[in-house]
């Protein structure tokens, strides 16, 4: 059998190394999503209660008919509203930072059998921040993609006009299917990147070598990362169609579905990790 094909079937062997990280990015990702999805909704019910439903056009003609008296009171209050959310939003970022960068340590310090320190935890906020220059650039580069993606896409309904008229939706549905992969596949290939990365940096702890040393891994394994990147791709469709059924009874069921989501986006991050792990990076300790 091929090798490739082998390791792909080799990364749903998930034993005890799979199930200690999969808790730890469950238990990360969980604190971080319902903390601010509970922010998010204090903020909205605040909004509420301070605007009392008003429309853009209704507030501004009460600010009109206030005297200066009634006005001084509701600023004060706008104001320490949009404070209060301010600081909630930034004290929540940087908190979301210090989580992931721990939850991050663990991880791979536990699949490199090393231990975390407070010496080294705080590097990892450091490598995660400077991690930013390199998001920047595939930011970019994935504008460019869906530039391109919607010019190619653009092709079909002008050399079959009829065929695409008469077919619209079919035609417009393999359309979303194809960027949405496209995207999906471009966000897959950064985040195999910053496992290399990550890989590197347990090692030295030196935060632009390790940036450095994870991108040459993926100049010397680009063809077995993009492959890998190619099967993942093709499994997060497949599990996609699997799971609409069940995405489509809990679209009433708002929290149902969130749970759902932050399970499912831990185990797929856990299993790529796994699988980008034992693949490329077991073999280069």
């Amino acid at each position: 059998m091929n090798k490739n094909i082998q390791h792909y079937l080799d990364s749903f062997k998930l034993g005890k190394q799979f199930a200690t990280t999969f808790l730890v990015d469950l238990v990360s990702l969980s604190l971080i999503i319902f903390s601010f999805t509970w922010f998010s909704s204090y903020t909205q019910q605040r909004s509420l209660e301070l605007l009392q439903g008003r429309t853009t056009e209704e507030l501004q003609q009460m600010l009109l008919s206030l005297n200066p008296e009634q006005l001084a009171p509701f600023l004060a209050s706008l104001k320490w509203f949009l404070i209060t959310s301010l600081m909630g939003i930034v004290i929540l970022a940087i908190g979301s930072v210090f989580l992931f960068s721990y939850s991050q340590a663990r991880i791979w310090n536990y699949l490199q059998g090393k231990k975390v320190t407070k010496n080294n935890y705080w590097r990892w906020n450091l490598l995660n921040l400077s991690l930013l220059v390199p998001f920047i650039i595939f930011f970019a580069t994935m504008l460019v993609v869906k530039l391109v993606m919607m010019l190619l896409l653009n092709i079909p309904p002008k050399l079959m006009p009829v065929f695409y008229l008469t077919h619209s939706n079919l035609m417009e549905n393999i359309r979303l299917i194809i960027d949405g992969a496209a995207l999906f596949y471009m966000v897959v290939l950064f985040i195999v990147i910053i496992f290399f990365i990550y890989h590197h940096f347990v090692k030295s702890y030196k935060v632009w070598d390790s940036i450095g040393a994870g991108f040459s891994t993926f100049k010397k394994q680009w063809k077995k990362a993009l492959l890998i990147v190619l099967f993942v791709t093709v499994s997060a469709l497949i599990a996609t169609v699997i799971l609409l059924p069940i995405k489509k009874a809990l679209i009433f069921y708002p929290l149902y579905s969130t749970l759902l989501n932050v399970l499912l986006a831990a185990f797929f991050l856990a299993w790529l990790r796994w699988y980008v792990f034992n693949s490329i990076l077991h073999g280069h300790q």
